[in-house]
């Protein structure tokens, strides 16, 4: 899935995640953001209960997305699905199954269903993923639907990840199937997928050509960070991958930015090469492959990196929701903010980002906005995020019956009419634990060591200081 200082001290002393008892949430359209608000600006980021109100009621209508369109037979949900025809695709992924599974778990924590009905979804869920083909105990990465065949024999490390992260949390959140999700998950070892020459996990492994892919994922900002996650939790990796993971790239590769260097320390006898960007100038802040929120902001789903790592990761993801808005809002003009891979107004997929935080040489793509990418910050700023899905809404028309498209071109108002499983999953997701106060991170946290994950990431700072 990869595509891959002092001001700001100020800009995120008032983050806040604190709700006020009163207010009601506006039924006229809010006033455009100011484009001349500079990004050390201080804005308190209160909502008020009508607030949650509506992004219940949206989760609600996302929710309603999985409710319909997963297949009865298999437990299985669809790839995507035509906004207008509602015309099912007929294939899935291992991401796809493993989000529709805790959006399960997020549908009972928001009590669209109960437990019973719960336990019936996920159970053909769990028949169907014993059934499927796999290679060395992993799932392949795309199976046709309803038939369950293999489309492509690829074996996707961080498809992979998604998957049995997912079917992790489901063990502990429900106990009564965790002999079915033991079943899926006892012949998993991601040290299969791991390269120990350079420290990093191979993209995938190709059945066909029986070889590795000969990329890996290298950056630590990436949604492939969830591989990591797992693997050390799981104790299938040597803690010291998480050293080998790019914080920056090195000077040898051919990239957007400029990185500048220092050394980090790691113990009391090792160091290892950290580094970061400038954005604008004076922002530091660590880059991703393409500079999209999901490749920030997707692992977050499962671990609270604000609450767990404050001095680096969670200090890193605070900042790249300041710098997608102030550079969608303050640079392109546009009224809303939130780049990330999605549906493309003129059919296909496309990788959008913010090309300043982004290492790819060629930059991304900025003329669309997504709404799943700033929900994804919610529990970051969850003022930002509910203005800009009220604009998103209101201006260009982008909620639907399961709740919103895809993506719009804020420039032209051209509005992809698709629902992706992948982005429905990460709005369901971020909403819930935005409501639910972390509800997945809570239950992710007890699997395996992931608490000595979660001490081992703690102490690293990303910035020096001034």
């Amino acid at each position: 899935m990869q595509k891959q200082l002092f001001p700001v001290i100020i800009l995120f002393s008032v983050i806040l995640q604190s709700f006020t008892s009163c207010g009601v949430h506006s039924s006229q359209p809010l006033a455009v953001p100011q484009n001349n608000l500079p990004l050390n600006r201080t804005e308190p980021q209160q909502i008020t209960s009508a607030d949650s109100l509506y992004l219940r009621t949206l989760a609600a209508e996302t929710w309603k997305f999985f409710a319909t369109f997963v297949d009865r037979a298999t437990g299985l949900i669809p790839d995507h699905m035509n906004g207008r025809e509602l015309d099912p695709s007929d294939y899935t992924s291992a991401t796809n199954i493993g989000l529709y599974m805790v959006c399960v778990a997020a549908a009972e924590d928001l009590e669209f269903i109960t437990h019973e009905q719960a336990l019936d979804y996920l159970s053909r869920t769990l028949s169907s993923l014993q059934k499927m083909e796999r290679h060395n105990g992993f799932h392949l990465n795309w199976y046709s639907l309803p038939a369950m065949e293999v489309t492509r024999a690829y074996v996707s490390s961080v498809d992979a990840a998604w998957l049995y992260a997912s079917v992790a949390a489901i063990s502990i959140k429900y106990p009564e199937l965790n002999n079915g999700c033991q079943n899926i998950l006892g012949g998993v070892d991601f040290a299969w997928l791991f390269d120990p020459a350079l420290g990093q996990f191979y993209l995938g492994y190709d059945l066909e050509k029986q070889e590795f892919s000969p990329y890996h994922y290298g950056m630590l900002c990436s949604e492939s960070r969830i591989v990591s996650y797992l693997a050390l939790a799981w104790q299938q990796v040597p803690e010291s991958h998480w050293t080998r993971l790019y914080r920056v790239l090195p000077d040898s590769v051919d990239q957007q930015g400029s990185p500048r260097h220092f050394s980090q320390q790691y113990d009391q006898q090792q160091s290892f090469s950290s580094g970061y960007y400038l954005y604008q100038d004076f922002l530091q802040i660590l880059p991703s492959w393409g500079g999209s929120m999901f490749e920030y902001l997707m692992p977050t789903l499962f671990v609270d990196e604000q609450r767990e790592a404050t001095l680096g990761l969670g200090e890193n993801d605070k900042r790249i929701v300041a710098v997608h808005r102030d550079y969608a809002l303050n640079h392109l003009g546009y009224q809303v903010w939130g780049m990330s891979p999605c549906a493309t107004p003129e059919g296909g997929y496309d990788v959008f980002g913010v090309s300043d935080i982004g290492s790819r040489k060629e930059g991304s793509r900025e003329d669309i906005v997504t709404p799943h990418a700033s929900i994804l910050a919610l529990s970051f700023a969850p003022r930002w995020v509910v203005d800009n899905l009220d604009i998103l809404e209101k201006r260009y028309r982008l909620r639907g019956d399961y709740g919103f498209f895809d993506s719009v071109n804020p420039k032209t108002g051209e509005v992809a009419e698709k629902y992706l499983s992948l982005d429905q999953g990460m709005i369901l997701l971020s909403i819930n634990n935005y409501l639910n106060r972390g509800s997945l991170p809570r239950t992710f946290k007890q699997v395996g060591a992931m608490t000595k994950v979660l001490e081992l990431i703690a102490p690293e700072p990303f910035f020096p200081a001034p």
